[in-house]
């Protein structure tokens, strides 16, 4: 201190320079300070980069996954649905040859009905080789077609068509529990 006073001469340099000096250190700790904020901001905009893209990752995955499972379902509702589309197909075949089995009651009493009948079952049958063939839009477009061209005859079909399945069900019906009746005599001798 004492050179620091005979340096400059008079007392008076010995407070500015203690100044300087603090002003030196305060400058020094903001200049560490500034340095340690630009640190941490960079390892903050770092952090926010990799949750950023992890973020962005796991989204991938996750859409990636979504996309399987839609395509996984989707798979399995054609699988139901082509399922559903031939137990449909049997199911009008099986209307076919029920309207044919009625058609022949008719042939006695009503031989013009029992025709009809027969048209009607080859129609159906129709229907169910193209439900089969898996062309639903095609069947419904042929069935209004026919229904705005010949609206009589698709009446008439549709009439005699119920009328044939009501009395083919009304037989079916009656012979059913006669079947039963047979099991049931069989498991009681057993």
């Amino acid at each position: 201190m004492a050179e620091q006073i005979e340096k400059t001469g008079n007392g008076a340099g010995t407070r500015a320079q203690p100044m300087k000096s603090a002003k030196k250190e305060a400058q020094n700790m903001a200049d560490q300070a500034t340095e340690a904020g630009r640190d941490i901001k960079e390892r903050v905009v770092g952090l926010a980069e990799e949750s950023v893209d992890a973020a962005r990752a796991q989204a991938e995955n996750l859409a990636g996954a979504a996309r399987e499972f839609a395509s996984e379902a989707g798979e399995a509702i054609k699988n139901r649905a082509n399922a559903q589309r031939e137990a449909g197909a049997d199911y009008i075949g099986g209307l076919a040859d029920a309207i044919r089995r009625a058609s022949r009651e008719f042939d006695n009493d009503l031989p013009i009905a029992g025709v009809y009948m027969r048209k009607a079952a080859s129609k159906v049958e129709e229907i169910s080789d193209t439900v089969q063939q898996g062309d639903i839009s095609d069947l419904v477009r042929g069935v209004q077609d026919f229904a705005r061209r010949q609206p009589t005859a698709f009446l008439g079909l549709a009439v005699l068509a119920g009328f044939g399945a009501v009395r083919f069900l009304k037989s079916s019906s009656a012979a059913a529990p006669r079947s039963m009746a047979a099991r049931s005599e069989t498991e009681d001798r057993s």
